[in-house]
């Protein structure tokens, strides 16, 4: 999974925010690993402006990253895998959109971005709380 951190590419080093702080588990001439409490950043060593030692044993290397603007990172998370009859997937993450307005401007952009036209006089999104369990619906 690659997910890009968005830093303003003309902050100054005062204005970005603080280090990356975590347990050096990875480190070679292409890439440095810092494991942290949700799971493990892998930062290409160019993107890197900065590392230095934290306090830590002789076992365990506590580092501090500071990255370039606009750097791109892997994450890995450390998940527990139930073996089933169908392939391994991850839920979605989910929705932002709680209660009838948030949901109804997420329809409206959804419904924008795949060309669907709006029917007059419908409502649009609904949300329901029935039996316990969440449902969205176009009306």
């Amino acid at each position: 999974m690659t997910d890009a951190i968005h830093l303003p590419a003309t902050a100054s080093s005062r204005s970005r925010g603080p280090a990356l702080r975590g347990l050096l588990v990875a480190e070679s001439d292409r890439d440095i690993s810092v494991r942290v409490d949700g799971g493990t950043w892998t930062f290409d060593r160019r993107d890197v402006v900065r590392l230095t030692a934290d306090r830590g044993g002789a076992d365990q290397r506590e580092v501090q990253v500071d990255i370039r603007p606009g750097a791109t990172a892997d994450f890995t998370r450390r998940m527990r895998v139930e073996l089933v009859d169908r392939p391994i997937t991850l839920a979605p993450e989910p929705s932002e959109a709680l209660g009838d307005d948030l949901l109804a401007k997420a329809t409206r952009g959804w419904a924008t971005r795949l060309r669907i036209a709006e029917r007059g006089g419908v409502s649009g999104a609904t949300f329901t709380f029935r039996d316990g369990i969440n449902c969205d619906s176009l009306d």
